[in-house]
């Protein structure tokens, strides 16, 4: 059998047991179903292997302690069916199948092995994709290099006013978190494509912090264009999708405007600024140094010809409000529109906030006509 997954993935894992035997029953109720199957025995271990990584047993004088383990199922009802085996032969259920809000659409349900309460194995799916939308098409557009492909929701109005947006999701997240947003914007008359960024559920490719997801940006324009014949494209972008619509904007494509939600303008500057933890350590672990200033904006504001419109919330402390005024310090011509007490993601303020941002939107693409 082939060393299970691809580089960088944990391919093995080892397991402190008291004893083998007492636990088979278990293991084999668990690993079966998500596909594992024995590929090697010998003195006091067991191997277990699927797909993607290998599980070996083995029994020792201590066993292993406060260790959880997640291991992927393929659908809910796996998920289920493990659950329902465990209740029936009796082994400890810490945590009854449910979702929860760890990634999307992820559902699991929590066992401890027998006679080994500190070992705990998680049984959890996910979407390996965007889900279908009975109000939208699924769409799949090239990125702009060759392995990037793009998913996303086309939202089509019923009433065509003849302009369409791209909406970008921030950090994390994906385009079906964005498709309330494109839902709006078609209610208004608008085409919205709400996109995956490059590395996120529904794309490919890896998330690289505003390197080249501008120009997947760029593609997606294009690709709008030719498909809804809307020659008028704006960008709306929340978060990390702010500050990757403001280095779009200074690509050399015309966009319609930009609308950026609590943006990060200038990655040298935000780790000091952001009460947040590890900050810093994702940008020193993903951001070459060389990258720094490419993937901040503020170091390209004044190429930003396209309408601009921050939002930002006065009391954010993931992306402080002073990295969208640092922008309009770099561009006099971008506005800033301050939410007094919004923290970072600004949902309690959104009846307060959308008029604005719709009004704008309003203007600017009936502007362009």
């Amino acid at each position: 059998m082939r060393f299970p997954g691809p580089p960088g993935c944990i391919a093995s894992i080892t397991v402190s047991l008291t004893s083998l035997n007492d636990t088979m029953a278990f293991w084999r109720g668990v690993l079966r179903p998500l596909g594992f199957g024995r590929i090697g025995e010998w003195s006091g271990c067991v191997l277990w292997a699927g797909e993607q990584a290998q599980l070996l047993l083995q029994e020792a004088d201590e066993p292993s302690k406060r260790l959880i383990i997640m291991l992927r199922a393929k659908t809910r009802q796996v998920v289920d069916a493990i659950h329902a085996t465990a209740v029936r032969e009796g082994w400890p259920v810490v945590e009854t199948p449910a979702p929860k809000f760890i990634a999307p659409g992820y559902y699991s349900c929590v066992l401890a092995v027998p006679g080994e309460p500190s070992i705990r194995i998680t049984i959890a799916c996910a979407w390996d994709g965007l889900p279908e939308r009975a109000d939208a098409a699924l769409v799949r557009i090239p990125g702009a290099d060759p392995d990037v492909v793009l998913g996303g929701y086309l939202f089509r109005p019923e009433m065509q006013r003849g302009g369409a947006v791209i909406v970008l999701h921030g950090y994390a997240s994906n385009a079906a978190e964005t498709a309330g947003t494109g839902r709006l914007l078609a209610a208004a008359g608008w085409t919205a494509l709400c996109l995956s960024q490059r590395g996120w559920i529904g794309s490919t490719g890896r998330e690289d912090q505003g390197l080249r997801q501008p120009d997947d940006v760029l593609c997606a324009a294009e690709w709008l264009q030719r498909e809804t014949g809307n020659a008028r494209v704006g960008v709306l972008g929340f978060s990390q999708g702010g500050q990757v619509a403001l280095l779009a904007a200074a690509r050399d494509r015309p966009f319609a405007f930009i609308v950026a939600y609590f943006p990060c303008t200038d990655l040298r500057t935000w780790p000091q600024q952001a009460k947040a933890n590890g900050i810093e350590y994702y940008l020193e672990d993903f951001v070459a140094p060389e990258d720094i200033a490419r993937c901040s904006p503020v170091s390209s504001a004044a190429r930003i010809g396209a309408p601009t419109l921050l939002i930002h919330g006065e009391e954010d402390c993931i992306v402080p409000i002073k990295q969208s005024e640092a922008m309009v310090a770099a561009n006099p011509a971008i506005q800033l529109f301050r939410v007094p007490g919004g923290e970072h993601g600004l949902r309690e303020h959104h009846g307060v906030v959308w008029p604005t941002v719709l009004a704008f939107i309003d203007r600017e693409l009936e502007a362009t006509r």
